[in-house]
């Protein structure tokens, strides 16, 4: 299934926001209600409109 996010896929700041969601889940901090691909895309789009780099 497709989704708006699906450019950002794969990207090291996708990877790193999948990760900590996946920990707060398995850690049951967070309850997930959406779909992954969207919470992690749109916390991607955010950082990237943002400008925020890695250093």
């Amino acid at each position: 299934m497709s989704h708006p996010y699906k450019h950002l896929e794969g990207t090291p700041l996708w990877k790193v926001i999948d990760k900590g969601i996946n920990n707060l889940v398995e850690n049951k901090d967070l309850e997930e209600t959406t779909s992954r691909e969207y919470i992690v895309g749109y916390l991607c789009k955010l950082i990237n409109e943002a400008g925020i780099k890695n250093k």
